[in-house]
């Protein structure tokens, strides 16, 4: 376009080259690659409403301003109902997602419970304009837990290895775990672990505070617990291995707008998702819990730092 208007200027009135200017701008300013081009390192970073998005969102975030991203921020959005559209408007850029719940928010139905199915029918399902980019290992989904005195009374590694023992068994999660396909049903098809009906414990607070302190007070010897609480580094539990799968695939992954894709956010964000794991995630909420604790933004800036991030990928 500069060529274009040098050529103007040289064989044209002035009138004429006013004109010419004025068309040639207003030409600058409708051309469709342009704009984009100049736009795919400005990135709005959203979160959810809970304290572990807002971190991973922060690493995500802050990652992307030291490799020369301008970054705005959008937290505490909200749920997938809102923040879904928000990403489809361009109300927001990157979120990020559990690939697992994402699919079944676009596939109630489906039946898919290993990262890899979940991530080719994830793939099969999401709209065009939205796009995932590698999951991470950090996954946060259902577990059975238990304390350490247990593991090691039991030897247990694996929710196999729990099975021998579903005699003496005490198992505390929701009240809806009873009858879920990936609850009692799926653990007794799954691992041959049966529990029986009076040695189910209903607590109705998600794998919270009071799951917990049923299973470190005794109350309990198994529970129902999400693999990134904070509680169990902080009590030193034990989450039992799922090798069949029986779980859901929780694991953390980036989902943009089609349109802000690149390869230089897919190498930084990727090479970031690598280095997130489920107990280094449950550590990093157990450090933002309780009124002492540190902001998301501190939390991952030092999270950052120590695993090499706080200064821009090499080319």
């Amino acid at each position: 376009m500069r060529m274009l208007r040098r050529v103007h200027i040289a064989i044209v009135p002035a009138a004429a080259w006013l004109a010419s200017v004025g068309l040639l701008a207003a030409c600058s300013n409708s051309d469709p690659l342009g704009p984009e081009i100049r736009s795919l390192k400005s990135i709005v970073v959203g979160s959810a409403d809970f304290p572990e998005s807002q971190i991973v969102a922060e690493i995500y975030a802050q990652a992307l301003q030291v490799n020369g991203f301008d970054v705005g921020r959008r937290m505490g959005i909200g749920s997938r109902e809102t923040y879904i559209p928000a990403l489809k408007d361009h109300s927001v850029d990157l979120v990020p997602e559990y690939i697992g719940n994402l699919l079944q928010y676009f596939e109630p139905n489906s039946t898919a419970t290993m990262l890899d199915a979940v991530e080719l029918e994830l793939y099969k399902r999401l709209p065009g304009d939205l796009s995932l980019l590698t999951p991470s290992p950090a996954s946060d989904t259902d577990t059975v837990t238990v304390t350490g005195s247990t593991a090691a009374a039991w030897h247990l590694k694996t929710i196999g290895d729990l099975a021998a023992h579903s005699s003496d068994v005490k198992f505390g999660a929701p009240s809806d775990f009873l009858a879920r396909p990936s609850g009692l049903p799926g653990l007794k098809q799954k691992y041959g672990l049966t529990i029986s009906p009076g040695n189910y414990v209903a607590i109705e607070d998600g794998g919270g505070a009071v799951t917990v302190r049923a299973l470190v007070e005794g109350k309990v010897n198994a529970a129902n617990i999400f693999s990134t609480s904070p509680l169990i580094p902080q009590d030193h539990l034990v989450v039992l291995e799922d090798p069949e799968h029986n779980f859901l695939a929780g694991n953390i992954v980036p989902l943009v707008n089609s349109q802000k894709k690149s390869d230089h956010l897919n190498d930084v964000l990727d090479a970031v998702s690598a280095k997130l794991t489920s107990a280094g995630l449950a550590t990093l909420n157990a450090a933002v819990a309780g009124n002492s604790g540190i902001d998301p933004g501190q939390v991952a800036r030092n999270w950052l730092r120590d695993n090499g991030f706080d200064h821009s990928l090499a080319p």
